[in-house]
């Protein structure tokens, strides 16, 4: 790693929360990111959508993550120890992402997102 990055222009127009916009190496990346979406119909507000992310076992549960001992077998060549790139135009880098140029060793990205929908009950 340790290589020279070179990019003419770029541009973003959204990098979402634990995101990153990265140019160059970098040797850990570990983003985490939890949400509660409330999506609900009408305009009435009250202590009945205050949630937390422990009423969600979704939040609570240890994530599962592969085994990082896989029997991989990786070659690289890199032809020139310089990454020139031209240009770059990005509409949105979601959760816990990464736009990177240059190299990565590990990374262990992480989102939780919990989407409830409360609908007003309708008169028969």
């Amino acid at each position: 790693m340790g290589r020279y990055v070179q990019i003419s222009q770029s541009g973003i127009n959204s990098i979402a929360y634990s995101s990153i916009f990265n140019i160059g190496d970098t040797v850990n990346f570990n983003p985490k990111f939890r949400a509660i979406a409330m999506q609900r119909e009408g305009n009435v507000w009250n202590d009945n959508y205050d949630l937390q992310f422990n009423y969600y076992s979704i939040f609570e549960r240890e994530a599962k993550w592969l085994d990082s001992s896989l029997p991989i077998e990786t070659n690289y060549h890199h032809h020139d120890k310089n990454i020139i790139v031209g240009n770059v135009s990005i509409t949105g880098v979601s959760q816990s992402s990464s736009v990177q140029f240059g190299g990565l060793k590990n990374i262990n990205a992480e989102t939780r997102l919990k989407h409830i929908r409360s609908i007003q009950e309708r008169e028969t």
